[in-house]
């Protein structure tokens, strides 16, 4: 299975999630959030950033993940329909995830669009190391995105 990243680190390791919450993980955890699609993956790095031309990082990739089919991965249910508005709700739910070590992969629904999805890494997990990139490309951006009508 292929999943996608656009970082400015290749490592796999989760140490962002050390630092920083985010969605589905609290400070102190490492996890590497990673998207079903390229697009799937521009777009979570979009929602993060003011969109304009000057705040394009220079130094981004796009990684392609792979991960073998058969590898152990739980799919995440969150409860009712507002947990898009609730970071305490899914990063409750990512925390119990990590912390089990049940599974390496996690998919999990995108709180930006419906109907996509997302997978978080739990390095943690010994079968985490069947998971590598296997392609590194320069993530160039479009300059549409920043076009003024």
């Amino acid at each position: 299975m292929d999943l996608w990243r656009i970082s400015k680190y290749s490592s796999l390791s989760g140490e962002g999630g050390l630092r920083y919450s985010a969605r589905w993980h609290s400070a102190g955890k490492r996890i590497v959030y990673l998207a079903e699609s390229p697009a799937g993956a521009l777009i979570e790095v979009l929602v993060h950033m003011e969109l304009n031309e000057k705040s394009w990082p220079r130094h981004y990739n796009l990684m392609r993940v792979t991960a073998p089919d058969d590898l152990e991965t739980e799919t995440i249910k969150v409860p009712g329909d507002d947990w898009r508005q609730s970071l305490r709700i899914t990063r409750e739910i990512g925390d119990e995830w990590l912390d089990s070590r049940r599974t390496a992969l996690a998919r999990v629904p995108s709180a930006i669009l419906p109907n996509t999805w997302n997978a978080l890494l739990n390095p943690a997990r010994p079968t985490a190391d069947q998971i590598r990139v296997v392609e590194t490309i320069r993530a160039e951006y479009d300059p549409r995105l920043f076009a003024k009508s």
